[in-house]
């Protein structure tokens, strides 16, 4: 929380594994609060994770909110796109984003396991 508020930290920087050792639960109020702080001190960061849960903290209805995927093709050419929020179907309940990510709808998943 430091990074966010501090006037000594630079407006724009990077958190890798945001979510190291943290429970779901955890990892939501977490990003959200990190949301917050960076809206007010005018922070922007990016984050990496290798915990789908995270990305229930994201609101990407809201523009200054990016989920974005970076992955490898065949050729070994990097990918990067960014991920829209999940569209619901009438008469389905909503897909999270987590859960959008698990079923590889956002890409950023491997294939070959």
């Amino acid at each position: 929380m430091t990074l966010f508020i501090s006037p000594d930290t630079p407006a724009f920087f990077a958190i890798d594994n945001i979510d190291s050792s943290r429970t779901p639960k955890l990892c939501i109020a977490l990003i959200r609060q990190i949301i917050t702080l960076a809206k007010e001190y005018d922070k922007q960061v990016i984050l990496t994770t290798h915990n789908p849960a995270v990305l229930d903290g994201l609101d990407l209805h809201d523009d200054e909110q990016r989920l974005i995927v970076v992955e490898r093709n065949k050729s070994g050419h990097t990918r990067v796109h960014r991920v829209e929020p999940p569209k619901q179907i009438a008469g389905q309940s909503p897909v999270s984003v987590s859960e959008s990510f698990m079923r590889g709808y956002s890409g950023g998943l491997p294939k070959n396991f």
